[in-house]
């Protein structure tokens, strides 16, 4: 169910809320990032290219995903909640109606069945409590004002999940045969291995995380 929001907020400027306002890509980027860049290296040195271009190589691959997703896809922004929607400095407005599911996790997911997913993030802890407290209170308002039987908006999470716990599993496993490459050539690759470790510790980051 969606509806017909305003292009701007009614609310004064002083408050909307600072955020930064990420997509699918972004996340994406980031992961491929450190999956890339030990790999890279390691293939690099294996086939005997020279030390100082193998770096540069993996350098690139470590910083060119996310440069383009962040290029592409500003993220500073500001956001003002609204008992209708929430509406954005520099994106369009997103109904409640729209939404179909939302997190916390992170950041405040907002699911949109065919439209792009946003992860927001406020800038700081005063401005995230803030975020998530006039949120939830403007959507309970808001589904309350629903027809009878209206489905209500389900929040999800992500962390303490299988999901979590199997890309978790799946980039140790990825970062560690990494580090087992570059440590059995005839010269470890010690910049490779500490790419991998890297790449390591965010897996078993996502794979112990406990849900929030």
């Amino acid at each position: 169910m969606t509806e017909s929001i305003p292009s701007t907020p009614t609310a004064p400027a002083d408050h909307a809320i600072q955020v930064r306002v990420y997509t699918r890509w972004h996340q994406l980027s980031t992961l491929l990032a450190f999956l890339l860049a030990p790999t890279v290296f390691a293939l690099a040195v294996f086939n005997r290219v020279d030390l100082l271009a193998a770096a540069g190589a993996a350098v690139l691959v470590l910083v060119l995903p996310p440069l383009m997703a962040f290029r592409g896809f500003p993220t500073r922004n500001s956001v003002t909640v609204t008992p209708e929607a929430l509406h954005f400095s520099r994106r369009s407005p997103v109904p409640y109606g729209e939404l179909s599911t939302w997190g916390t996790d992170d950041y405040l997911k907002l699911v949109r069945p065919g439209r792009a997913t946003l992860l927001v993030s406020a800038v700081d802890l005063p401005s995230r409590e803030r975020l998530l407290r006039e949120f939830r209170a403007a959507l309970e308002a808001w589904e309350k004002r629903q027809p009878a039987g209206s489905a209500p908006v389900q929040r999800t999470h992500f962390y303490g999940t299988w999901r979590s716990r199997g890309i978790g599993l799946f980039i140790m496993a990825m970062a560690g045969g990494a580090i087992v490459v570059a440590f059995s050539m005839r010269e470890p690759a010690w910049g490779a291995m500490v790419f991998a470790a890297m790449a390591w510790l965010f897996g078993l980051r996502m794979a112990l995380d406990k849900r929030q």
